[in-house]
């Protein structure tokens, strides 16, 4: 399956992001994953894999794009903060004024769909939602993770 990208994609909150930063991150991100077996991804629930993923490409765009960092506190918000966060209060980081939060999703399929961890979701969505803090934040990055 290939990749929609925006080519324009520009953000800017505290750091920039481009669409290579992203690319680049995604491409990380895979090379990463597919180094564990596959058998990793079938045992564990969507939540977990997604939880995976979303950290693991959170590390990697943070890596690329100058400037930022991952909020080195873990229920801070949002995910990736401007290095300057780092002289922050611990208080100040569980809802910094600055950075990009992500979201990754396995998406909505119907009530009793035979689907099973690691089986392609794409066909059978239908929708996402974001929860809890995600529907919060100023800033927010999603990611679908679609096998």
């Amino acid at each position: 399956m290939g990749y929609r990208i925006n080519h324009n994609f520009h953000y800017t909150s505290g750091f920039s992001v481009e669409a290579e930063n992203v690319i680049n991150a995604v491409i990380e991100t895979n090379s990463i994953l597919l180094k564990n077996p596959a058998t990793l991804y079938r045992t564990v629930d969507l939540k977990t894999s997604s939880t995976i993923l979303g950290a693991i490409f959170c590390n990697c765009l943070a890596q690329n794009i100058e400037g930022a960092i991952v909020n080195p506190i873990e229920k801070g918000h949002p995910d990736i903060v401007p290095a300057s966060a780092l002289k922050a209060s611990e208080e100040e980081l569980r809802n910094f004024p600055l950075g990009l939060e992500i979201k990754t999703t396995v998406g909505n399929v119907k009530t009793g769909s035979a689907l099973r961890a690691g089986k392609n979701r794409l066909d059978a969505l239908t929708g996402i939602t974001w929860q809890a803090h995600h529907r919060e934040v100023r800033e927010l990055m999603g990611d679908y993770l679609g096998f």
